[in-house]
């Protein structure tokens, strides 16, 4: 697969290079900052990740690599519960201060399939690991309250219906009665009456929500969509189902106003492509920003399989969220477990998904062993085929590396306005292999005592590793100066570099 844009491609360096001179805001990125020449970027303090091509130039027998985490086959959510009696499904995940939380939706074996079959409930976690449903006392399930469903049915006369595919964000500009957003499928015509339009509703608490009366994009609603206030283009995102190659497709739609998005079909940024296997596509966004990187974007779409009926979890990303690549093409993120496993039929990503949990990123998802066409009765009256959701685990800023083999691999990066005292690298070196960098001149020429022969080689698996020339580590006497870097690598992913200060662990 690759990244479908409105408008045909140019190559990365070059779609780089018209960007900063284009949308400047954009490279905020939480990577580098835009200055004023086309080639010219600020290090700074900010991370440099290896999620693509940007800062690859004269390259040499490197490539991207995709790290998929590690499944940890936890059981953070499950049914339980008589609403829950059929399955869950649709999630949205997010650290709010220091509590972890959910929002999920079920189906209850009495109520399905009607407009009235799904409860939107609530979960929460002091540490994103061990989740806890909480005794609310919001709606009357069967003559109780001693629930944690939020509502079943939301809205008022025939725009009231039910929730589905739905995302949860935090919006730091918003008013206090509206801190907290969701976007999701709709009913506005009447209960249970089509076509379903994407519907917007807001809360003060997360816990008690209102429905906004008109649609908030006028477009076919289905699947799950995404949605999230973006701090660095100060706009509202809105990721969702369109139609594209071979059948769906993730579209895209930006506005300054919640209430109100152009339709998403205007925007297709990511499908399936000539080169996938035959009849594949696209099923849900689950796109979020970056965690600790502003203005970068990941996306982790199901991958729908449709003559194996099978959905795994891919990995795309973007420096402005309209422009998408796969870092590594055929890779699967989180591939399916064994055919007999919990989640060895269909994966779906939360939205908000990847979290930071103490020293890690946490992925949740959920997974069932049921394929696409097989989640109807009889087979989710069986316990052991409802969705499970769990989580899977990296170490930080891991999902992606540059990558050489024993052989050997180098490049070098754009020219960049340096600031820091030292060069930190996130890198991981296998037996035998090494990691050099030397620091260039704009024109490309070795600094004296700084260049790829003075660095003395890593040769190790470390998150923090300082990188040490033979005349020391400072380099902070080419602050504000415009330099590139060299990389040499062997045997080794790269996955970030950053300069760092003393006020830096």
């Amino acid at each position: 697969m690759r990244s479908l844009n409105p408008s045909p491609a140019p190559r990365a360096n070059l779609i780089v290079r018209t960007r900063i001179l284009a949308c400047l805001p954009l490279f905020l990125a939480g990577v580098l900052r835009a200055e004023s020449s086309e080639s010219d970027r600020e290090a700074g303090l900010d991370k440099i990740l290896f999620v693509d091509r940007t800062f690859l130039e004269q390259d040499k027998d490197v490539r991207l690599k995709v790290h998929p985490p590690r499944k940890t086959n936890e059981r953070q959510l499950e049914s339980e519960f008589a609403w829950e009696g059929a399955t869950l499904n649709w999630f949205s995940v997010l650290k709010d201060g220091e509590k972890y939380r959910m929002w999920y939706e079920c189906y209850d074996v009495e109520g399905w399939p009607t407009p009235d079959d799904t409860s939107f409930c609530y979960a929460e976690s002091d540490d994103g690991i061990h989740w806890v449903k909480p005794k609310l006392g919001l709606f009357t399930y069967r003559g109780s309250k001693e629930n944690n469903i939020l509502f079943r049915q939301v809205g008022r006369d025939q725009h009231r219906s039910r929730v589905h595919g739905s995302c949860v964000f935090i919006d730091p500009t918003a008013v206090a009665e509206e801190r907290y957003k969701c976007v999701s499928q709709g009913q506005f015509q009447g209960i249970g009456d089509r076509p379903y339009y994407v519907a917007g509703m807001t809360s003060p608490d997360g816990l008690h929500w209102k429905r906004l009366e008109r649609p908030i994009c006028l477009v076919f609603a289905d699947s799950q969509y995404s949605g999230f206030w973006d701090a660095v283009q100060r706009r509202y995102m809105l990721f969702g189902r369109v139609a594209g190659r071979g059948g769906r497709a993730i579209g895209r739609s930006t506005s300054d106003r919640f209430e109100s998005f152009a339709p998403l079909t205007e925007a297709r940024v990511l499908q399936a492509e000539v080169e996938d296997p035959p009849e594949c596509d696209l099923y849900n966004p689950a796109c979020q920003t970056y965690p600790g990187a502003e203005g970068l974007y990941v996306m982790f779409p199901s991958f729908f399989r449709h003559r194996d009926d099978t959905l795994e979890i891919r990995l795309a990303v973007s420096r402005d969220g309209a422009n998408w690549t796969w870092p590594e093409r055929e890779a699967s993120f989180i591939p399916l477990g064994p055919a007999d496993a919990f989640d060895g039929g269909s994966l779906y990503m939360a939205n908000g998904g990847c979290l930071p949990t103490g020293d890690e990123f946490s992925f949740y998802f959920s997974g069932s062993a049921l394929k696409h066409a097989e989640v109807d009765f009889p087979k989710l009256n069986d316990p052991k085929n409802r969705r499970v959701i769990t989580r899977a685990v990296a170490r930080r800023d891991r999902l992606i590396s540059v990558t050489a083999p024993a052989s050997g691999g180098s490049f070098q990066t754009p020219p960049l306005r340096m600031g820091g005292k030292r060069l930190v690298a996130n890198v991981a070196v296998r037996t035998g292999g090494e990691l050099r960098i030397g620091l260039l001149d704009e024109r490309g020429n070795p600094i004296r005592g700084r260049g790829l022969a003075d660095c003395r080689p890593v040769m190790k698996d470390a998150t923090q590793c300082d990188l040490v020339w033979t005349s020391g580590d400072d380099i902070s006497e080419w602050n504000g100066q415009r330099i590139r870097l060299q990389v040499a690598l062997r045997d080794a992913d790269l996955f970030g570099l950053e300069f760092q200060d003393d006020r830096r662990p």
